[in-house]
């Protein structure tokens, strides 16, 4: 009887420690869902098509880019897509178009509500369900810095858009 209680025990570990092996192989962390994308060839070609100065936020920390894309339609569109750190959406985008077409493709379901004084220079403010914008146009190219995230957040994403010095 002793035997065979012994025998039934070590079998038992044997399983286990074969389990624990299977586990130990098989067990990967979940993946991010959130899929990063590199901004070096988009700004690049955008840097080339574009005709004005394209502009990135620069300091934007824990800020995922998720989109970048020049669209070359006519006139071509500048594209950043962020995941913000509270997961929240933002969008910058450019265009060589009027303030009013721009809206009406970009933004619709907005209204707007205001405006705002961002570093010596006037944005429009639009909001809708859910989301915001501010949108800029000087020098013939409209600018617009959109999504999910707070007004405030929306503000220092629109501070800090510059053109980029050094490759990315």
């Amino acid at each position: 009887m002793l035997q065979t209680v012994g025998d039934m025990v070590r079998s038992i570990l044997v399983v286990l420690a074969a389990v624990a092996v299977i586990m130990i192989i098989t067990n990967r962390a979940d993946p991010d869902p959130i899929r990063e994308v590199a901004i070096t060839e988009p700004l690049i070609v955008a840097n080339m098509s574009a005709g004005f100065p394209v502009l990135v936020p620069q300091g934007q920390e824990g800020y995922r880019l998720t989109s970048a894309r020049w669209e070359n339609s006519e006139p071509g569109v500048w594209h950043l897509g962020y995941v913000t750190p509270e997961t929240a959406y933002v969008q910058v985008e450019q265009s060589a178009t009027k303030e009013l077409t721009f809206i009406s493709d970009q933004l619709a379901g907005t209204a707007k509500s205001g405006s705002e004084l961002i570093d010596g220079e006037q944005w429009s403010v639009y909001t809708g369900s859910g989301s915001a914008a501010l949108v800029r146009t000087a020098g013939g190219v409209t600018t617009a810095v959109t999504g999910t995230a707070p007004r405030a957040e929306l503000i220092s994403v629109a501070e800090s858009l510059a053109v980029p010095t050094q490759a990315l």
